[in-house]
């Protein structure tokens, strides 16, 4: 069995999660998290991908719903992660508007790997998005670049094979930009 003691310094010492009470604080003036409401927090911020503004939006509902409420609504993240700073840039005031912002950055054989990405529920090789990527679009020679710039933009992440070199490397989709491609 786990010390209790050891996980909840962990928990505190997140950066996500001191993010999180940091927000809070800001709209609950002397806000202090309990023992109780950190593994909600915890879960919450692991949920958001550790992504800042998805923590501060959701940091922000804690004036209306309790960390409980909020961990049980994040299927719905899009329409809960509303209503940020109304002087912030329209990008930084949903969570939607920053992804939808970075999408549109995106060069259309960029869009178009990214949706067909999206297929995939958990991590994928470089074979298997050549697999399902592969058309007139899209030749076979440009799905390793283009996955390289979806990295670049933070939009896909690498799970390299470094202790089994026999496995392949492995791409996946942080939860949140799945979500939203899908």
């Amino acid at each position: 069995m786990r010390d209790s003691s050891l996980y909840l310094r962990e928990i505190y010492q997140s950066e996500a999660v001191r993010l999180f009470i940091d927000r809070t604080a800001d709209i609950l003036p002397g806000y202090e998290m309990d023992d109780i409401e950190s593994s909600t927090v915890a879960q919450i911020c692991l949920r958001l991908d550790g992504i800042p503004l998805a923590i501060e939006l959701a940091a922000a509902r804690m004036n209306m719903l309790s960390a409980k409420e909020i961990a049980a609504r994040l299927d719905n993240r899009f329409s809960l992660l509303t209503g940020g700073s109304r002087t912030a840039l329209p990008r930084h005031q949903t969570l939607s508007a920053a992804i939808e912002w970075s999408h549109d950055l995106l060069n259309e054989d960029e869009r178009i790997l990214f949706r067909r990405l999206s297929i995939f529920a958990g991590s994928f090789t470089l074979e298997a998005a050549e697999a399902i990527s592969v058309s007139q679009d899209i030749p076979g020679e440009s799905v390793l670049t283009l996955l390289g710039k979806l990295v670049d933009k933070s939009l896909l992440i690498v799970e390299p094979a470094l202790h089994y070199p026999d496995l392949a490397t492995r791409y996946r989709f942080l939860d949140t930009i799945r979500s939203f491609v899908a």
